[in-house]
């Protein structure tokens, strides 16, 4: 936590979003918000890739201090915070630093390959999430995927990812198996895990994130931020022990 003798605070978003870490960002929050200062600065510089927990931390922070007579500014926001912020209409909703970091990814040229899949099985942790996330981002740069595009496809990885990790019931040690087909104009990304079903295709089109995110709603965010970002959703349950979720994205 920095202090400013100008009386502004800052506080830094955790990556995981484990238990542990929430209650130690919003313990933290409280005690900056019992000095009573003039703003608190969240440091977004971590968010690589946002996931729609992140997005539902952020709120509650801003309702705090909203709470609190607080001002509360997002500073080094990256990129794929700003583009999850955008594809679910809340960038409005927070006061943005001027310290952003990167705009954008540059746009890679060439056309995609096809007829080459990435095959991966990792574990349902962070360290086993974040090295698969590197491979694919790897995996997009080898075929030549436009940038917004395959960063779009790197949110919806680490989105679905995380969220399998986090409400599926694995542990750290259960396979998460993953496989990335490019397709004349389309990619298609396959998660199969063993744990607990669960119907991504269930989540309503009509949903609000706006609405949502004021009522304190968090759940159905994520579903609605992923089906913004793709073409298409697959889901299907195999025997009584596999959850196969197949998306697919046009590539532009």
């Amino acid at each position: 936590m920095h202090i400013d003798t100008n009386r502004w605070y800052k506080i830094l978003v955790p990556v995981d979003l484990d238990e542990g870490a929430i209650e130690g960002f919003f313990g933290e929050l409280e005690v900056v918000l019992e000095e009573r200062p003039d703003e608190v600065l969240i440091d977004c510089s971590h968010l690589d890739h946002a996931t729609s927990g992140h997005i539902n931390l952020l709120w509650e922070a801003q309702t705090k201090c909203d709470g609190a007579g607080a001002a509360m500014r997002l500073v080094s926001v990256r990129y794929g915070l700003e583009r999850v912020l955008r594809v679910l209409d809340l960038y409005d909703l927070f006061t943005i630093g001027y310290d952003r970091v990167e705009v954008g990814t540059q746009p890679r040229q060439g056309s995609t390959e096809s007829g080459i899949s990435l095959e991966l099985e990792f574990k349902a942790s962070m360290a086993g999430i974040n090295d698969a996330l590197s491979r694919f981002h790897d995996f997009l740069v080898r075929l030549g995927v436009p940038g917004t595009t395959a960063f779009d496809l790197e949110i919806v990885f680490y989105e679905v990812a995380t969220n399998i990790r986090r409400h599926s019931g694995l542990s750290e040690t259960d396979l998460i198996a993953f496989t990335a087909t490019p397709e004349n104009d389309k990619i298609s990304l396959r998660f199969a895990d063993s744990g607990e079903p669960f119907d991504p295709t269930s989540a309503s089109i009509d949903f609000d994130p706006r609405k949502a995110i004021r009522s304190k709603q968090t759940n159905g965010i994520g579903l609605t931020m992923i089906q913004r970002l793709v073409d298409g959703i697959r889901y299907r349950r195999v025997g009584e022990r596999l959850n196969v979720v197949t998306l697919t994205k046009c590539v532009r």
